[in-house]
């Protein structure tokens, strides 16, 4: 009996188990894609839902409009056990040099997200480890290196390149870090006020919470619902005055109460 020629081909796909799109019918393992840290913006003003260029209630009942807000977050990091993790994803960079007109190539975690009212998902990077995390701990904000990219010189699609909405301020002034347009009152025709937060602002600013949050083994992505509240940034502001860098003092001193973390 002659031979027969095999007409077999393997199928490729993902055979770890721990990736999204494991299949365990594949033969030739290969294209794993692994879960990723996710962070649902949900943000607010008291109960109510934050819209762009709303009016809402102030100190004493006056009402202001908060025309947007817009701030960078970086650095995440979650606590299991004394361990600390982070996203597995990483960036080459061309930075400016701290002193003088030199660039320097640099790697960066490829965490950076620039928080809009929309999207509400914003996929942070890579995040393989799991079982339940006691803290969750991240920036307001770039580093002084991250400060110095060279926008122009990160992909496309990155946070840090000039886009809509950009907090790059040109060379001289880097990224601000939160920024806040504002009219203090509820008249359309009233000419808004700019309130940027840069690192002389912010300094080093990290959130930081304490939390129960699960992220089951066997693929699954790990989504972290972070909830900005308004009313609290806003607390206490006497919109009466104009006097921008008290109003930026008072929100730095009401950062601690905005940002809340849960699943």
């Amino acid at each position: 009996m002659s031979g027969l020629a095999s007409c077999f081909e393997p199928q490729e796909g993902c055979l770890d188990v721990e990736a999204t799109n494991f299949d365990a019918a594949a033969d030739k393992d290969c294209c794993c894609e692994y879960p990723k840290l996710r962070i649902e913006t949900v943000q607010r003003f008291d109960t109510l839902q934050y819209l762009p260029d709303n009016v809402y209630p102030g100190a004493g009942g006056k009402l202001f409009r908060i025309k947007g807000v817009v701030f960078y977050l970086s650095e995440f990091q979650l606590f299991q056990n004394g361990s600390i993790y982070s996203v597995s994803d990483s960036v080459q960079l061309q930075t400016y040099a701290p002193v003088g007109t030199d660039t320097i190539k640099k790697t960066f975690t490829d965490d950076f997200l620039l928080v809009r009212r929309i999207p509400v998902d914003n996929p942070v990077g890579d995040f393989r480890p799991a079982g339940t995390f006691e803290k969750v701990r991240f920036r307001l904000g770039l580093s002084p290196d991250a400060g110095r990219i060279i926008p122009k010189l990160a992909p496309a699609g990155s946070p840090l390149r000039v886009q809509a909405d950009s907090l790059w301020y040109g060379r001289d002034a880097g990224y601000v870090f939160l920024r806040a347009i504002i009219a203090r009152d509820s008249m359309a025709s009233t000419k808004p006020d700019t309130l940027a937060f840069t690192k002389a602002d912010l300094d080093d600013f990290f959130v930081q919470n304490t939390v129960n949050l699960v992220h089951p083994s066997g693929g699954y992505d790990f989504t972290l619902k972070l909830t900005v509240d308004y009313k609290k940034m806003f607390e206490g502001l006497d919109w009466t005055t104009g006097d921008i860098l008290t109003w930026k003092s008072q929100i730095v001193a009401n950062l601690p109460n905005v940002f809340s973390v849960s699943q």
